[in-house]
């Protein structure tokens, strides 16, 4: 299969309804020229586990990622994912450059963490929390990570190198900080879209042949309460502990609340009380005992708890100090953020080829095969 040089941008939570919210012609026009999918998310549907998931084309079960802090079962010892050390797959990039797809690959990413995730058989690799200086003076300065604009930073340095450097192979990645904070019907939010929008006719404009997918890792919804899984079990004879999925260092966006967690038990013959015990709380909508999480979300098994578990739509877990309290937070990490678009344009696939955001990647393998 004949392939034209591609770009596959991955809108940070762009889920859906702030696609529907917001004034972008540009993107529209990509989706009436080719197609518009609802599709899944990878679940846990947090940042870490879907960009890499796209940017390898597999689920977490090849490439080994399954959440942003890492806690080892046997040990307790707890890490942040933020290399490729955890890493079990080859990227897009290496693919691209060792089959002669792409003799120059290029990586934007917003986070310096999954820049170095993700960077591995790049060429050009850039995060606009800590750009190139070259950039800097190509692009313009870039505002602060908790910001607006360094998400249009981001597309610009994507515009400037497609033109300048023509990589036949790109992947670019946003964040989310106004999903977390603004609802899709705020000002902001839609401004936000509506920029990008703008640069991304640009680039079309550039560039018409080039075949373009603009997919997301997720998205959001409005919390209202917090639930501590590990205390709820240790205040009901069952020590563990529970380790929000959404954890990182960002946590002006998120307060590390999320809709799913890994909970670990101090003895794993609790198992099958624990899972019904969390059943019975109010908030908890899954309780998954490790291979069976394993099995039906296709995880890898040796890196989440003895337990997973997934919150109703209006639930986060936390690390707290009580087992359950109110919050007003916006986050993501359940089910019900783990439903995004993919937007294909001048794709020799069909829209139903594409069930998951990560089949942007697997197809790309597939027609390298």
């Amino acid at each position: 299969m004949n392939r034209q040089k591609i770009l596959i941008l991955c809108i940070d939570a762009g889920s859906h309804d702030y696609l529907a919210a917001s004034d972008i012609p540009n993107i529209r026009k990509l989706a009436e020229a080719g197609f518009y999918r609802h599709a899944n998310a990878v679940i846990p549907s947090v940042t870490n586990v879907n960009n890499v998931s796209i940017a390898t084309g597999t689920f977490p079960e090849t490439h080994g990622i399954t959440t942003n802090y890492h806690v080892d079962r046997d040990t307790g010892v707890g890490e942040f994912i933020e290399d490729s050390r955890f890493l079990l797959a080859p990227t897009l990039f290496e693919v691209a450059k060792a089959s002669k797809f792409a003799d120059k690959t290029a990586l934007f990413v917003t986070k310096k963490k999954l820049l170095r995730m993700l960077k591995t058989g790049t060429d050009i690799a850039v995060a606009a929390e800590a750009p190139p200086p070259e950039y800097v003076d190509a692009v313009g300065a870039v505002e602060p990570i908790y910001s607006v604009e360094i998400n249009w930073w981001l597309l610009r340095a994507v515009r400037h190198t497609l033109r300048v450097e023509d990589p036949e192979f790109v992947y670019c990645s946003t964040t989310d900080w106004v999903q977390h904070k603004y609802a899709p019907e705020a000002e902001l939010s839609q401004r936000h879209m509506a920029v990008l929008d703008g640069i991304i006719g640009e680039i079309v404009d550039d560039e018409p042949a080039r075949e373009i997918y603009i997919t997301a890792d997720h998205g959001m919804l409005e919390k209202t309460a917090a639930l501590d899984a590990g205390r709820v079990l240790t205040q009901h004879g069952i020590p563990a502990r529970a380790i929000p999925i959404i954890k990182d260092r960002y946590v002006v966006h998120h307060g590390n609340l999320g809709g799913a967690a890994y909970v670990f038990l101090e003895n794993r013959t609790d198992t099958e009380k624990a899972v019904q015990l969390l059943l019975n709380t109010p908030g908890v909508e899954e309780a998954h005992p490790a291979e069976a999480a394993a099995r039906t979300f296709r995880l890898h098994s040796s890196r989440i708890g003895d337990i997973f578990v997934l919150a109703d739509p209006g639930t986060v877990f936390g690390e707290l100090d009580v087992a359950a309290e109110p919050i007003s937070v916006r986050s993501h990490g359940s089910r019900h953020e783990s439903y995004v678009p993919i937007i294909g344009y001048n794709s020799p696939w069909a829209a139903t080829d594409f069930e998951y955001n990560l089949d942007v990647g697997r197809l790309f393998l597939k027609s390298l095969s």
